[in-house]
């Protein structure tokens, strides 16, 4: 039996019938197998001999991680070498060193110079054994496989190696013919004909046409009927050499033909590569229809390999092929297939949010599995010692808290908490590993033109899709009923205007805030100018509304404080509140004839046309259930004003509102969203929180004893929450990488089952943000829309005089910083006595203490600011104020 289950191993491997990934499956899963039967023991021979068809099949592997699946051919090489050492099975020994030297030739990890030497070293071990004069087949092949290291080598001299290599393949050639070993004949042809087309010394055209001779006459051995795998390589190869000597037809013909055997299903890699290569090729030459094909193809591949990958090698696939979207969306542009160069962009975007979206809405009607929660719950145990360190460190380092809802962005923390972090990665990996949703999930069908249309519910509403290849950004300007527009903005490609974005705009903000505020009027002064944007508002004839979909560094931005037609030198007064931060420099006070986008019209944004469609899909709110958590730490007097003028306006029950330190943990939060009777369908979250540039899954809300981590959003399923207000600081701030996934708390909560959410793009200001969303929800109280009602009410902040702060608001704010300073004071009284009876410990004792003297001091430093925002013409004119506000989802 054992024998028969070995032989259909090694037989399933190389079937050439049926789905290649599906056959070394069954190969891997058959070598299994057989090692649960015999044993080093009972039968070594058939053990070690297992494990070296199980490093083969792992090596040779489709699915899975590619570097785990490397990591564990070696690791079976490595088991059999327990038994076939060199004294006693030298030609087993021999043959394990040139497989362990295959597979440092490949493996992905580690320093490739030095993985390279290490199959240098195996190779040259197994040549000890397999010498010309004693099986000269073997010794072809590791000859073989030893000149293919040196024409790759990275150490040493370049052009020295590839002629070492030369020198090898020629010497193989001249030991074996094609009629006596024809394979190794036609493999050794192969590769010197790569080696020549490399080749640094010599006359580079007679190189190149050494190159073509060596693969026309391994085409003699490699046909496409008896080695079709082979056969596609050559014609790839040599389709790259043809066209380095600008015989394109040729080359073109060769690509094509390579892509008769890589298809997408049973050869992902090659068809990406082959396909990428045609598509290359094809853009160069203007042939914009051969070009979209490949690009086509090859972005097939990619899914199909993304869709098989493990979770967290997904982004990873997918970054290293963004080059073909770009080229693909610019072939599209350029052939004048506007509608296919949008579809392209939306496969190119968020695919991580639109997976967790996709999975997560599987859960909307089921329970969680128990081996989930149980991670779960092993997640949230890790957190609360992240949180109870990281609240020991902020108590020694005595800081002191402002009534700016304060930043921890791009923080650095101590070893201990990167180890509990790093622990907690894991834990979150295996949840989404042994997630079944997950594991079942298909892939997401992409998303095309009149979908998206149909997601556009009036007339005069409009997606802005931006997108941004190499050299240009486009806009796509698309509509319910007609044929989209597209807006270029020549120039302002990803090493311009990204680039610009960060310099200007991203870096300032971590590293000097006061200059980054100081210059925010300027510098989106300038965006729109590089937008374009007079010219692009011309073509929104008859829209009032927009949903903008940004790319990489525009998430970043404030739309709707986008200036539109600026009056050149417009001087600007310094705002004093601001610490210097010019009120109206570049027209945001009178200097701007016709306002901002903003005022035009309103405004709303997404990830995606893909994450839009879910929100919408998501069952509507018909009866709204209010609920608040408030100032969980004590700190911020503004976000109790708030809560409490909320609670008044929509008669929210106290079992309702999470207040203070001593209702709004973690416990109660989970306890609040997971109510069944009278579910919460509306949040408001005004509380302190973060953005983690370096590390954004754990970008949190801050609760009194812990936090709700982006991470934890992503693996949550908030079955009726549908509304939320984050009234907190930088939860719509988040650094997009290549595959333009916009990981912030806002899109957390999107994920986890919310349609809309409105976030903050920078740390806001307490008062201001007390003021906004007072406002906010008057024009919600009113019947307002969503985007309606935060457009209102960033015009009436803006647009608020001193003279009207001190009469409707000065008085009520004064009166609520007052009261909230004599609780404090109480509360620290409190604290104090039951510190001298022995009821807390010193460390509490210090940490809650600094809590309280900060919140007191920040509510005295809140009234003597009325008196400021008093006697000032707008004291929130300035965009830092208003513009920060944005609406996610639907509107």
């Amino acid at each position: 039996m054992v024998v028969t289950i070995r032989t259909f191993g090694n037989l399933i491997r190389q079937f050439p019938l049926g789905n290649l990934a599906t056959n070394r499956e069954i190969a891997i899963a058959s070598c299994e197998i057989i090692l649960t039967i015999v044993s080093p023991i009972t039968a070594p021979e058939i053990w070690a001999d297992t494990q070296i068809n199980l490093a083969v099949a792992y090596n040779d592997r489709i699915l899975g991680d590619k570097a785990n699946n490397q990591k564990l051919s070696i690791d079976c090489c490595q088991s059999a070498l327990k038994l076939y050492n060199r004294k006693d099975f030298p030609s087993k020994w021999a043959g394990i060193q040139n497989n362990l030297g295959n597979a440092y030739c490949e493996w992905i990890r580690g320093g490739r110079a030095e993985n390279l030497e290490m199959a240098i070293s195996y190779f040259r071990a197994a040549l000890e054994i397999r010498t010309r004069h004693g099986s000269l087949e073997e010794w072809a092949e590791t000859k073989n496989n030893l000149a293919t290291v040196y024409l790759n080598r990275i150490r040493g001299d370049k052009s020295e190696n590839i002629e070492i290599a030369i020198s090898y393949f020629r010497a193989v050639l001249e030991a074996i013919t094609r009629q006596n070993f024809s394979e190794q004949w036609a493999m050794t042809q192969g590769n010197l004909a790569t080696a020549y087309t490399n080749r640094i010394r010599g006359d580079k055209g007679d190189n190149l046409k050494l190159s073509i001779e060596c693969s026309l006459s391994t085409l003699k051995v490699y046909t496409q009927q008896d080695f079709p795998g082979n056969w596609a390589m050559t014609q790839n190869n040599l389709a790259l050499t043809y066209q380095k000597i600008d015989r394109i037809d040729e080359s073109i013909d060769c690509f094509q033909s390579a892509l008769e055997v890589y298809d997408r299903q049973n050869f992902p890699e090659e068809c990406l590569r082959t396909a990428n290569n045609l598509g290359n090729l094809a853009f160069k030459q203007s042939n914009w229809q051969l070009a979209i094909e490949s690009y086509d193809r090859a972005i097939q591949a990619v899914e199909i390999s993304r869709g098989w990958a493990r979770v967290e090698n997904r982004q990873e696939i997918l970054r290293d092929a963004i080059s073909v979207y770009q080229n693909v969306i610019q072939a599209c542009i350029n052939y004048g297939q506007i509608d296919k160069a949008i579809e392209y962009s939306e496969r190119a975007r968020s695919r991580q949010l639109v997976d967790f979206m996709a999975t997560n809405d599987l859960y909307r009607d089921g329970e969680i599995p128990a081996e989930v929660r149980t991670l779960q719950a092993e997640y949230e145990s890790l957190q609360q010692q992240i949180y109870i360190q990281q609240r020991t460190e902020t108590a020694n380092e005595n800081r002191q808290l402002t009534p700016t809802r304060d930043s921890r962005a791009i923080q650095q923390v101590s070893e201990h908490i990167q180890a509990l972090e790093a622990q907690k990665q894991t834990v979150w990996r295996k949840i989404r590993a042994v997630d079944p949703q997950l594991a079942e999930q298909q892939q997401v069908t992409p998303i095309d033109l009149p979908t998206i249309q149909q997601l556009i519910t009036t007339e005069s509403t409009a997606i802005l899709s931006l997108y941004t290849t190499d050299n240009d950004t486009h806009i796509f300007i698309i509509t319910r009923d007609n044929q989209p527009q597209i807006h270029t903005c020549q120039g302002e490609g990803a090493g311009e205007l990204q680039l610009w974005l960060w310099e200007n705009w991203l870096n300032p903000y971590v590293n000097d805030r006061s200059a980054w505020a100081d210059n925010m009027p300027e510098i989106l002064a300038q965006l729109a100018q590089r937008l374009q944007l007079d010219r692009l508002v011309a073509k929104l004839t008859d829209i009032t509304e927009l949903i903008i979909i940004p790319h990489l560094y525009l998430h970043q931005i404030p739309f709707a404080a986008l200036p539109i037609n600026p009056l050149a030198n417009e001087s600007a007064e310094p705002n004093p509140l601001l610490g210097g931060v010019p009120v109206g420099r570049g027209g945001f006070r009178g200097g701007f004839r016709r306002g901002f986008l903003g005022d035009k019209f309103t405004i709303r944004s997404v990830p995606s046309c893909q994450i839009l469609k879910y929100c919408l899909d998501r069952s509507p709110i018909t009866m709204p259930q209010y609920g608040t958590v408030e100032n969980a730490d004590g700190t911020l007097p503004g976000a109790g004003f708030e809560g409490k003028q909320i609670a008044e306006l929509f008669q929210i029950e106290s079992d309702y509102r999470l207040q203070g330190r001593k209702q709004a943990t973690v416990t109660a939060f989970d306890n609040l969203i997971e109510r069944t009777d009278k579910p919460i369908t509306t949040l408001h979250l005004a509380n302190h929180a973060s953005s983690r540039l370096d590390n954004p899954l754990e970008s949190a809300v801050s609760l009194a004893d812990g936090n709700i981590s982006l991470a934890k959003l992503m693996m949550s399923r908030y079955r009726h929450l549908r509304e939320i207000f984050l009234s907190c600081c930088e939860t719509h701030l988040g650094s997009t990488n290549i595959t333009d996934d916009l990981l912030t708390l806002s899109t957390g909560f999107l994920c986890a089952g919310a349609s809309t959410v409105i976030g903050t793009l920078w740390v806001v200001d307490d008062l201001a943000t007390a003021l906004f969303s007072t406002f906010y929800y008057l024009n919600r109280h009113a019947g307002f829309d969503r985007v309606i009602a935060l457009k209102m009410a960033q015009v009436r902040l803006r647009d608020l005089t001193g003279d009207e702060f001190k009469l409707h608001h000065s008085e009520d704010l004064k009166n609520h910083f007052q009261a909230y300073a004599q609780a404090n004071r109480i509360d620290r009284a409190e604290f104090k006595a039951e510190f001298e009876r022995g009821e807390v410990d010193k460390a509490t004792f210090d940490r809650e203490t600094h809590r309280l003297t900060n919140a007191y001091r920040g509510a005295l430093d809140s009234t003597k600011t009325l008196d400021r925002y008093c006697q000032s013409d707008r004291p929130f004119s300035h965009p830092f104020y208003w513009a920060g506000f944005t609406c996610q989802g639907l509107g």
